[in-house]
């Protein structure tokens, strides 16, 4: 008998897309682009929150769950997933892991089963960045527009709390309904500071935007990513190296039909290590007498 109060039972409660994709296969599907993905795998990398947004016409099954787990899988090596139980969840995990590695993951913000989180229990979870922690969910709403709506109006979050809220990616179909062609249409971040003058109010950070015209991504302007490097503690020209590894891993995975989560995951962690191979060999001044010897 399932019962969503044993943690041994959390992971089966719908988390799991029916299938499984990795973001390779999203690009190589035409989701998203390889620069736009290079991007959010950096962010999801550096501990920042994450929720995917989407409509629920014209049709259910927009992807949320499958895109919210492929994104997922840009987590660090290290890193705790923690799955909540929805209006059934306590929180009482806090008393057991480390915030600064920990993302908190929910099926979705939104009352329309006791699975998802609405509410105090909602309010909860969103307020977790503040403590440190980074936490995933999706939510159903056409525009970020209307998911600022949906936090600030009904769940009555306050402008400080959504400024830790991160990433908000709104997802969608275009053109025919069948075959379904999914898109990101657009990905913002939110500005962890007000507006001058303006505490109260929100400020969005554009990081792509899809264009119908010619179904390709408008990428983040250089301003844009100079706001971010701030935001994740790095130089400018250390983030844009970092956001060029990965864009070039990214391409060659999505080659062909892309690969799978597996391989995705190998990748991720292999890059990962190779960054912190470089990062200790130049501390020690190794490489710099390697490079003398050649």
């Amino acid at each position: 008998m399932f019962d969503p109060r044993i943690p041994y039972h959390r992971r089966m409660w719908h988390y799991e897309s029916d299938r499984a994709l990795s973001v390779a296969q999203l690009i190589a599907l035409g989701s998203l682009d390889a620069r736009t993905a290079a991007l959010l795998w950096l962010l999801v990398e550096r501990h920042q929150s994450l929720i995917v947004s989407g409509p629920t016409d014209p049709t259910p099954g927009i992807g949320k769950t499958t895109t919210l787990n492929a994104l997922l899988g840009f987590l660090p090596p290290g890193a705790t997933l923690v799955y909540t139980t929805g209006m059934y969840e306590d929180f009482g995990f806090r008393d057991e892991v480390d915030p600064a590695t920990t993302c908190v993951l929910a099926n979705e913000v939104s009352n329309h089963l006791r699975i998802y989180m609405w509410s105090g229990v909602a309010r909860t979870l969103l307020r977790l960045p503040a403590e440190g922690y980074a936490v995933a969910t999706s939510c159903h709403a056409d525009t970020v527009d209307d998911v600022l709506s949906m936090l600030r109006h009904d769940l009555r979050l306050p402008a400080d709390v959504v400024r830790g809220l991160g990433i908000i990616v709104n997802i969608g179909i275009v053109g025919p309904i069948w075959p379904p062609r999914r898109r990101f249409l657009t990905v913002n971040f939110v500005a962890p500071q007000s507006p001058d003058g303006a505490p109260d109010e929100v400020r969005m950070i554009p990081l792509a935007e899809w264009q119908a015209s010619s179904d390709t991504i408008t990428p983040a302007t250089q301003e844009a990513l100079a706001e971010l490097a701030t935001i994740t503690g790095m130089s400018l020209v250390e983030f844009c190296a970092a956001l060029d590894r990965r864009q070039q891993v990214l391409e060659h995975l999505a080659e062909g039909r892309g690969v799978g989560p597996s391989r995705m995951r190998e990748a991720v962690d292999a890059l990962i290590a190779s960054e912190q191979g470089e990062s200790s060999t130049n501390e020690d001044g190794s490489g710099s007498d390697d490079e003398a010897a050649k």
